[in-house]
């Protein structure tokens, strides 16, 4: 085992921890190198707090996606690429899992700019996030393109609401489909797209460290941001941004949005 991969992996500072009723899991996209499945197989047995799934033929049901962990089949890829994707958890089990995995896809697999990972942040309780806020936030905090310009599957949603309204960027993504770097799954459940790329395995304390920032900006997003003077002074801003937008740039804009193809 590489030494800077294992201690990556078990010293991970837990100390940060969030709320029992917070919920979590990731995805990580890769290419299998040769014919190492029974490998990756056994080192996800090692690892598994849940039932494991194996399927590289079609995607599973989301309900055996939730509860088990999975390698399977990714639509996304080409040939050899694959998937594989925790159950549901905790805080904890998710810094785990992100730090085995990684190490798992280093020994037996390979990234590229095609392969990305997913986080996915949600609440047990019945609660409701302001989306439009958290995306903001999360572009004051430059975690929208701090992994450079990923592939069609995951856009800076900043590329719509930098240039039209909130009412009109919602009619524009709902005609497009998941294709957006911050998707919105449920009224408080989030599935974060913006890390990825070429050997995005190999930075895990970059995950971390972004990874904390998201939940931080989620929690915040689940409060009455009327009330939070440092989301109105970004809002002010951005609402200053729109109404400067000039009719080239709007041109360029709906030339970009004609050029994206719904998946």
């Amino acid at each position: 085992m590489n030494s800077n991969t294992e201690r990556i992996i078990f010293n991970k500072d837990l100390s940060l921890l969030f709320p029992n009723n917070f919920r979590f899991g990731c995805e990580f996209e890769f290419y299998i190198n040769g014919n190492n499945k029974i490998e990756i197989i056994e080192e996800l047995k090692a690892i598994a707090k849940s039932d494991i799934l194996i399927n590289l033929d079609e995607i599973p049901q989301e309900e055996d996606r939730n509860k088990c962990l999975c390698l399977k089949y990714d639509s996304s890829l080409e040939n050899s690429g694959v998937e594989i994707s925790t159950p549901i958890c905790s805080y904890q089990d998710l810094c785990k899992y992100i730090g085995h995995i990684s190490y798992i896809i280093d020994m037996y697999g390979t990234t590229n700019e095609d392969t990305g990972f997913h986080i996915h942040i949600s609440m047990k309780d019945k609660n409701s996030m302001d989306f439009y806020a958290f995306i903001l936030l999360c572009n004051e905090a430059n975690l929208l393109n701090s992994w450079g310009n990923r592939n069609s599957y995951s856009l800076n949603p900043m590329n719509i609401l930098n240039y039209v309204n909130q009412k009109e960027a919602k009619k524009i993504k709902n005609k497009k489909g998941r294709v957006w770097s911050i998707e919105r799954r449920g009224e408080a459940h989030i599935e974060i797209r913006t890390i990825g790329g070429g050997s995005y395995h190999t930075k895990v304390e970059k995950i971390y460290k972004e990874l904390d920032i998201f939940i931080k900006i989620f929690q915040q997003s689940l409060e009455d941001m009327s009330k939070n003077s440092f989301y109105k002074t970004i809002l002010t801003n951005h609402i200053k941004v729109l109404k400067e937008t000039d009719i080239k740039k709007e041109k360029q804009f709906q030339n970009f949005i004609k050029n994206i193809n719904p998946i």
